[in-house]
C-alpha cells in the first residue's frame, strides 16, 4: 500500500510541477506576428514534423528563442511548437520588428529545447510520437537539433581565355628588278626615250618635205 501511495503522490507532484509550469510560462508570453505562411513544428528545425501550418497575419504567444534568436517556442491555442523567427513579428521600443537579429532588443529569453520533456508534454497523442526515436537521434546528433549550415558557395573567378596571336603586318611590296635573262627592260617592257626607230621598223613620216630650189631662167 505505502508504494501506490508513494506513486500516487510523486504523479501528483510531477502534474502540479508542469502546471504551475505552464501557467508561469503563459504569463511571460508575449505575442507575435506570423509575416507569412510557416509552420509550427515539434523542434527549432525543418527536420522535425509539422504540428500546424499558420497563415500570414495569425498572432500567437512566444515564450521565448534559444540561444541565437533562430527559433522561437510559441503557441497558438493549444498547440504547442516552434517557429523560425524571421516570420515572427513582435512589438519593439520603436516599432514592430522581426524578433530573428533583435532578441537583444526586445529583451526575449533564451529557451532551451528538451526533447523528452518538450515531447512527453505536448506530442504524447501525436501519430509521429511513434517515431520519437528517429527525432530523439537526430536531436543528439546535430547541436540545436539541426545539422550545421552548409558552407557559402562562392563562384570561381572566370578564367580570361589567353590572348589571340595575330600576325604582324606584312611589309609593303618592293620593285624587284627582272630575272636575268627574261629580255625585258626595266620599267615595265617599254623601251627608253632614245630615238630609236619603233619596233615596227618604220621611220617616222616626215612632217615637212625640203623645198625645190627653182631653175635659173635660160636667156633667149
Amino acid at each position: 500500500m505505502s508504494y501506490q501511495y508513494a506513486r500516487r503522490g510523486t504523479l501528483a507532484l510531477a502534474a502540479f510541477v508542469l502546471t504551475a509550469w505552464a501557467q508561469g510560462a503563459w504569463a511571460q508570453a508575449f505575442p507575435a506576428t506570423v509575416t507569412d505562411i510557416v509552420h509550427l513544428r515539434a523542434g527549432p528545425s525543418v527536420f522535425y514534423p509539422s504540428v500546424a501550418l499558420l497563415g500570414r497575419g495569425t498572432t500567437v504567444q512566444v515564450f521565448g528563442c534559444e540561444v541565437g534568436w533562430g527559433w522561437c517556442d510559441a503557441a497558438i491555442g493549444a498547440q504547442r511548437g516552434w517557429i523560425a523567427a524571421d516570420y515572427l513579428l513582435a512589438q519593439g521600443p520603436s516599432g514592430p520588428v522581426v524578433i530573428a537579429g533583435n532578441g537583444v532588443v526586445l529583451g526575449i529569453g533564451v529557451t532551451p529545447f528538451v526533447f523528452n520533456t518538450y515531447w512527453g508534454v505536448h506530442y504524447s497523442t501525436m501519430p509521429w510520437y511513434a517515431r520519437r526515436n528517429v527525432y530523439f537521434n537526430y536531436w543528439n546528433r546535430w547541436p540545436h537539433g539541426r545539422p550545421p549550415p552548409p558552407p557559402r558557395f562562392r563562384p570561381r573567378p572566370p578564367v580570361r581565355p589567353p590572348p589571340v596571336m595575330r600576325p604582324p603586318p606584312r611589309p609593303p611590296p618592293t620593285t624587284r628588278p627582272p630575272p636575268p635573262g627574261s629580255g625585258r627592260p626595266p620599267g615595265g617592257g617599254q623601251p627608253p626615250a632614245s630615238g630609236r626607230p619603233p619596233s615596227s621598223g618604220r621611220p617616222p613620216p616626215a612632217s615637212t618635205r625640203p623645198a625645190t630650189t627653182p631653175a635659173t631662167p635660160q636667156p633667149r
